[in-house]
């Protein structure tokens, strides 16, 4: 992706959805933030469901261009969080509050780790993607126009009349980035798109989300079961464990104490020349995938 995403996309200011005046806060009257200010802001955060409470007393600030990895073991919160990142759940207690830009979340762009559609629904890979424009308020030649350039970025403009169930694990999962991006998001949600692929398709795909962090600051929330993975791509860490969540900048986060209290596994943590972190298991002393 050589040109910004915005042009490959095909994207102008008469493209771009109409952006909220509005953010989601308890109280109405709220102004418009600047572009300095975090894309997400959550204050004393408590999320349940009926009374069965799951996250507790949440604080955590995302700000433009960074790349976070939620981590922790399963049922500890991360899939809640992200329904309520995404709208689909209210906070019980305390706020989560949106910069103006995209408090519609028209501009959030959401990967899920499967694919979501019924099977026996039969479903090309340009159908499928076209499904991400859902809600926007763009001319439809402008949409199709971003759905065609969507399907050219992630490389798959060639199988757009296949079958989205008669094409590899990997293939889908590029189907699945380009119906997000589609969105011209500000913050992408991609939830483990690396489960069950191979080396080859994983490292593509994780190649193309990364360039769409780095090279064209949209801001990636990654849910992984990898600490490797998060060692190597995370700029920040959220670890889900006991109803808390303990996040901020990688290096104050990823550590082993903080590791060995989510996992129950005693673990090392190194950085190395390049920058990135290396996770070892002192029980078995090889480079932990938990």
């Amino acid at each position: 992706m050589k040109e910004d995403i915005r042009k490959q996309l095909g994207l102008d200011e008469r493209s771009v959805d109409i952006p909220a005046k509005t953010m989601v806060t308890p109280s109405e009257g709220t102004s418009v933030e600047q572009k300095s200010d975090p894309i997400v802001l959550v204050e004393n955060g408590g999320f349940a469901y009926g009374r069965n409470s799951i996250l507790e007393s949440v604080e955590m600030k995302i700000n433009d261009g960074e790349f976070w990895c939620f981590i922790g073991p399963n049922g500890e919160g991360k899939t809640t969080f992200i329904k309520a990142l995404l709208g689909a759940l209210r906070p019980k207690r305390g706020l989560i509050r949106l910069r103006a830009d995209f408090a519609r979340r028209t501009r959030i762009g959401f990967v899920p780790q499967s694919c979501d559609l019924n099977p026996s629904v039969p479903t090309t890979i340009e159908s499928f993607v076209k499904q991400g424009t859902a809600g926007l308020n763009v001319e439809r030649t402008k949409l199709n126009h971003r759905v065609r350039r969507a399907l050219e970025v992630m490389g798959i403009q060639f199988i757009r009349e296949r079958s989205i169930w008669r094409v590899s694990g990997g293939q889908r999962q590029r189907a699945m980035v380009a119906r997000a991006l589609v969105r011209d998001p500000l913050m992408m949600i991609v939830d483990e798109p690396t489960a069950g692929l191979d080396l080859a398709a994983s490292s593509g795909l994780l190649k193309t989300i990364t360039e769409l962090n780095q090279k064209h600051k949209i801001t990636v929330i990654f849910v992984t079961h990898d600490l490797q993975l998060a060692g190597r791509y995370a700029s920040h860490v959220a670890i889900f464990k006991n109803k808390r969540v303990i996040n901020g900048p990688i290096g104050e986060i990823l550590t082993g104490k903080n590791l060995e209290k989510a996992f129950g596994v005693p673990t090392e943590v190194h950085q190395t020349s390049s920058g990135e972190y290396t996770v070892r298991s002192k029980v078995e002393f090889q480079e932990a995938t938990v």
